[in-house]
């Protein structure tokens, strides 16, 4: 009984590694990419000389949201404060 058991374990354990290994395989062939490896590096190198490198991971986090150009002049931005103040206490 113990040895059925054994087996029987052995045999669901050699299953799972192989399909594991069949999925391993069936990715590389599905995400394989067609560009050579220099020219991904040389795309890469060009952007962050260039300032276009999306920021990623921690940094991407704390990047500041996109500052329009628009200026205001000191006492516009006061009144659009004081308007929004008095939105926000409501009637």
């Amino acid at each position: 009984m113990k040895t059925l058991a054994i087996s029987l374990v052995l045999l669901a354990a050699s299953a799972a590694f192989a399909n594991e290994a069949a999925d391993e395989s069936a990715n590389r062939r599905t995400f394989a990419g067609a560009a050579a490896r220099e020219t991904v590096r040389a795309h890469f190198l060009a952007a962050r000389a260039g300032g276009t490198l999306p920021p990623t991971g921690d940094a991407a986090a704390l990047a500041s949201p996109a500052v329009t150009d628009r200026t205001l002049s000191r006492e516009t931005a006061r009144r659009e404060g004081r308007q929004a103040a008095r939105q926000a206490a409501g009637p």
